[in-house]
């Protein structure tokens, strides 16, 4: 009897295992490393420099993002500061709101920059070709949720 639940035991750990990395894959795709996987570099036929490239563009825009996140958590702090105070300050919560507001303002105009410059990379049969696979995926994701 002790066999058998530890048996089922291995047997649902594993396929948990399974699951959460299959999971992990889709999740990095959805990132904006799918330029850069098995799939997308077969159907646009990407080449190598162009790999390269995209490869150095996502990097940079990761390597910002990280940095901002610093400032994240900062902002985090100021807010949990300014909430455990003996009293609330207005002037300084409305600050703190606008350098959030900053802050992902310059995140939201990195992305956009980093998608132009990679749009600029593909040729004119690629871009055509991606935003057919893009407007298939839009179209399966609605009937999903229809």
């Amino acid at each position: 009897m002790k066999l058998s639940t530890l048996l089922s035991a291995i047997v649902l750990t594993g396929s948990i295992l399974v699951s959460v990395t299959a999971n992990a894959k889709g999740h990095s795709e959805q990132r904006g490393d799918f330029l850069l996987s098995k799939r997308a570099v077969a159907a646009l036929d990407l080449t190598v420099d162009q790999q390269a490239q995209i490869k150095s563009i996502i990097t940079e825009l990761k390597a910002d993002k990280k940095d901002k996140k610093v400032e994240r958590k900062e902002n985090r702090e100021a807010f949990r500061a300014l909430v455990e105070a003996d009293s609330f300050d207005e002037d300084k919560a409305k600050s703190l709101m606008s350098d959030i507001k900053a802050e992902r303002s310059e995140l939201i105009m990195a992305h956009l920059k980093s998608r132009h410059q990679i749009w600029q990379l593909l040729t004119v049969e690629q871009r055509e070709k991606l935003t057919e696979m893009r407007e298939k995926r839009k179209n399966k994701q609605r009937r999903h949720r229809d």
